[in-house]
């Protein structure tokens, strides 16, 4: 089994299987209807690039092929996707609830995840348990038994390189660097608004034990007056703590207009998903960037430099991208929208 590590919040996903291909023809074949589709993609990010690990993903069986065939395949992968989310999401649900008694008594906590479908196997990494301690083992394990987990096997394994809890606020330092938060944000917000200083993304304030005041502000490339701006950061941000960094960023207003209505569609993380688990193409990385202007949507691949079908398999992938940004009704928004789709070989040069 590959290490295939992440946090309880940013889970592996589940292969491809032949009941879920079963289960996707079946919704295609159904009436449409509104779902709700989880966000894979977070935060502010000016510059934004991705990247993915490959897992060992297996999509298509020789049977199926012809018919899925005539599903544009990134439109077919998101159908897939929240299928996958539904299932995962499930084990670690009922997985975690039951260990949760066990965790508080002893001051531990669920710290990793490792999913592998075709075989029917989660394993859950515990921090705060020593390596050898064979007895919270066995305990944790017996805590699962009659646990409704879909007939999956579960093994709990001790991260002895996370030994020690990290000592946690407590809940009124919590809320007070909360409160603190949204005041600074508020005040920082409204008076830059009356200085007429146009702010290209929500002002981010943080505030807590570890940086102290943190305010990142993102203002247009064309904004003139940066040290103005500085000072009155610096004016309201020391009243909430004598340690405060302020990182004051600038961006083309035009790239920025993209990326929100980019944003809105969910297409950057539907292409990139569906390119990297696609066994297909030999795609190993993903990245893309908004600024500047316009978007770059860069694809990774293990192909060589001198191989013959290198630059059909690069089209290939560029015509995928272009099929369903320019067919998908998600994406009817971005369709007039330029972009560059970027295909490299191993070696990181471009295919032309």
């Amino acid at each position: 089994m590959k290490n295939n590590w992440r946090y309880p919040e940013e889970v592996r996903k589940l292969r491809f299987t032949h009941n879920h291909q079963q289960k996707v023809l079946n919704r295609i074949n159904a009436p449409m209807k509104k779902e709700n589709h989880h966000n894979l993609f977070y935060g502010l990010i000016t510059a934004a690039v991705i990247l993915f690990l490959l897992g060992s993903s297996t999509f298509f069986v020789p049977s199926m092929q012809n018919v899925f065939a005539k599903i544009p395949y990134i439109s077919n992968f998101i159908k897939v996707k929240e299928l996958r989310e539904e299932e995962t999401e499930y084990l670690i649900e009922q997985i975690g609830k039951s260990l949760e008694p066990i965790l508080k008594k002893h001051s531990m906590r669920i710290e990793a995840w490792e999913f592998d479908t075709d075989k029917k196997q989660v394993k859950v990494g515990i921090a705060g348990i020593e390596k050898d301690d064979k007895n919270q083992l066995i305990l944790l394990e017996k805590q699962l038994e009659g646990v409704d987990i879909n007939k999956y096997e579960i093994t709990i394994v001790a991260l002895d390189e996370v030994q020690e809890i990290p000592t946690e606020p407590s809940n009124e330092e919590i809320e007070q660097f909360e409160r603190h938060s949204n005041e600074l944000t508020k005040d920082l917000t409204k008076l830059l608004k009356e200085e007429d200083y146009e702010l290209m993304y929500p002002i981010e304030v943080r505030i807590n034990h570890q940086e102290g005041v943190h305010v990142t502000v993102i203002v247009p490339d064309s904004e003139k007056r940066l040290e103005k701006l500085k000072e009155i950061i610096n004016e309201k941000a020391k009243k909430y703590g004598d340690e405060y960094t302020l990182d004051i960023r600038q961006v083309q207003k035009k790239a920025r207009e993209q990326e929100k209505r980019w944003e809105k569609t969910n297409a950057i993380s539907n292409i990139g998903q569906a390119l990297v688990e696609a066994d297909q193409y030999p795609v190993t990385g993903y990245a893309y960037s908004f600024h500047p202007y316009p978007l770059q949507i860069i694809v990774k691949t293990s192909l060589e430099d001198n191989d013959p079908k290198a630059i059909q398999v690069a089209e290939e992938i560029r015509s995928e991208i272009d099929l369903y940004i320019e067919e998908s009704e998600e994406t009817e928004t971005i369709q007039n929208d330029h972009y560059n789709v970027i295909v490299r070989d191993k070696n990181q040069r471009e295919i032309q």
